[in-house]
């Protein structure tokens, strides 16, 4: 790319992150010279503010709620869908409707073991249709040079992301290397490319990253006094305000039945939300220690922390095995007779579930469920073998020595002592390699630590962008023009001669 072009962007304004977007663009566009932009918005309230805020002038912007709407006027053309298939596939369009918690489970209803989509068949066909059509004429028409966004949450996000790699389109999302705080961004939905590619170098071409030190230095500290990342922590139910909520509900009442766009995705129906909510504060204060088995630390067993979900992790990068039933079942007649399998609920899950969920879980004849309280970290060291979908725990596990097996796609199964689980009749086999055969490479994991570290900004993102800054305490983030230097950089983008000459005055 001719870093003199003035160059065009494609933000997607995608809920919160319309405001981190935003400021990205302003300083692409104050510091980088990029003076064109478009976006692709979610939701009407990120709609408005784009429309309304002061910094960025978009040349177009398309709401997906707008593409929503169109299909129930869509004509099915089923020739279409079939070359959008031959083009786009992978090999197949299912993945672009099942990554879509909207479209394949209903997100307004209560979460359920068997969910019922919200669609018929040939409804997610037209919204598939409409959607890529659509898409596909808005990035012909803004011919954009490259994409920045968030995670591929949602079908009209991936569409974009797939058609804009077609179009030879650069896109960039952000992803948490998960370790501390630290962001990548990457150019592949299913890989940190940034990290793979340093780490590449450095295994293959003998590079020296100035960040080893760094990485055996973590490896100490963790091993001495594991941590999850800085932006896990975990949730807790919040107490009940009688009168809060009442204003709260009757608000939202009131809102709902004035809102013209009822028929958006995103638009909840309040007498919906408040029985979920009785639901879960149900299930928050009900009784699990009678589920519960006391971890015995003295007998084998294989560790599997349950994901929270639906997100992505399981939609997007492990499909064939969402359903987290199923796989318990199957890892527990994988694993050697005599070992027990030890399973640990996401904190955050245990207002959602039903309790037939748990009941289910128990009638499996060698798992334990142990209680959210015990160390997910002294799980990890006393196990035998951790296997999990696409959770960090992976990761943390193989910090620990301990083997893995993974079962979705994720950056860390770059690493060779990682096996993922592709066939599940293979898993049998592969557990039994990884107990009898496994070899931990402390090298290879300070190199790969080493990479994160050179590819990571430590930014905390997930605090701005899930816990809600305001447009103001994004852009005056002391490391948010750090965090955008190394997007530019990805991009191709050189500072303008004025942000040079303005930065050295200020030093």
């Amino acid at each position: 790319m001719n870093p003199t072009r003035n160059n065009k962007g494609l933000i997607i304004l995608q809920r919160q992150f319309a405001l981190i977007g935003n400021a990205i663009a302003l300083e692409l566009k104050s510091r980088y010279g990029v003076q064109e932009f478009c976006g692709y918005i979610h939701t009407r309230r990120a709609e408005q503010f784009a429309k309304t805020q002061k910094d960025i002038q978009y040349s177009s912007l398309l709401l997906d709620e707008d593409l929503h709407d169109k299909y129930r006027q869509e004509k099915l053309d089923i020739d279409y869908i079939k070359k959008l298939e031959t083009e786009y596939g992978l090999p197949s369009l299912w993945p672009y409707i099942i990554l879509d918690r909207s479209i394949i489970l209903d997100i307004g209803a209560d979460y359920s073991i068997s969910p019922t989509p919200p669609f018929t068949h040939e409804e997610m066909l037209r919204i598939l249709q409409v959607k890529f059509r659509s898409i596909t004429n808005f990035l012909e028409k803004e011919r954009p040079d490259f994409v920045i966004g968030v995670n591929i949450g949602c079908i009209g996000n991936f569409i974009l992301y797939n058609v804009a790699k077609k179009m030879g389109i650069k896109t960039y999302a952000l992803e948490s290397g998960r370790v501390r705080n630290l962001i990548s961004f990457t150019d592949d939905d299913k890989i940190l490319s940034g990290v793979e590619k340093i780490f590449d170098e450095i295994r293959k071409n003998n590079y020296k990253s100035p960040f080893r030190k760094d990485a055996i230095s973590f490896l100490e500290n963790f091993r001495a006094s594991p941590a999850p990342p800085a932006y896990a922590a975990e949730e807790n139910t919040p107490p009940i305000r009688v009168v809060a909520n009442l204003r709260f509900i009757l608000k939202s009442i009131f809102d709902y039945l004035r809102n013209p766009h009822k028929s958006d995705l995103t638009v909840e129906n309040p007498t919906r939300v408040l029985m979920n909510k009785i639901r879960r504060k149900a299930r928050s204060m009900r009784n699990m220690e009678r589920y519960y088995d006391k971890p015995n630390f003295s007998e084998e067993f294989a560790f599997f922390p349950l994901h929270f979900e639906p997100e992505i992790a399981t939609m997007l990068y492990a499909p064939f095995y969402a359903n987290q039933l199923n796989l318990i079942r199957q890892i527990a007649q994988s694993l050697p007779i005599t070992f027990k399998l030890y399973v640990k609920e996401h904190p955050a899950m245990l207002e959602y579930r039903p309790t037939e969920y748990y009941k289910e879980l128990k009638k499996i004849p060698s798992v334990k469920l142990v209680p959210t309280s015990t160390s997910s970290f002294e799980l990890m060291k006393h196990a035998k073998i951790i296997t999990v979908i696409t959770g960090t725990v992976g990761l943390e596990a193989t910090f620990l020595k301990k083997p893995v097996i993974t079962f979705g796609e994720v950056f860390f199964n770059k690493l060779s002592t990682i096996k993922r689980c592709g066939a599940i009749e293979e898993l049998p086999t592969l557990i039994k390699n990884q107990l009898d055969n496994f070899k931990y490479d402390e090298g290879e994991v300070v190199d790969f630590l080493s990479a994160i570290f050179e590819d990571g900004i430590p930014f905390d993102f997930m605090g701005l962008w899930v816990k809600g800054g305001s447009y103001e305490e994004i852009k005056s983030n002391k490391m948010f023009p750090v965090f955008v230097d190394s997007l530019a950089k990805k991009i191709g983008l050189k500072p303008t001669f004025e942000s040079i000459k303005n930065s050295t005055r200020i030093k």
